[in-house]
């Protein structure tokens, strides 16, 4: 089986580098604990780096979306799906 979720250090050294990221959420990290807890360091990492973060394909119902907006300051967005 082929491992194609995104690794959180190497998305973090690409905002530190200077790049603003569009991300599928739902390729963060097979089970949604974890997809999380990765999104969640990439928010906080986003915010300290100023760097613009957006989660594409976010459940509007995601558990934990707020925490995900507050970590963020105003550098993390979301494309909804219902």
């Amino acid at each position: 089986m082929l491992n194609t979720t995104f690794k959180p250090a190497y998305l973090n050294s690409l905002m530190t580098a200077g790049a603003n990221l569009e991300l599928p959420y739902n390729d963060l990290a097979p089970h949604a604990n974890d997809r999380m807890t990765a999104a969640l360091e990439l928010a906080k990492h986003a915010k300290e780096t100023q760097r613009h973060l957006k989660f594409v394909g976010i459940s509007a119902g995601t558990s934990g979306i707020k925490h995900l907006a507050e970590a963020g300051a105003g550098y993390v967005t979301f494309s909804l799906v219902y």
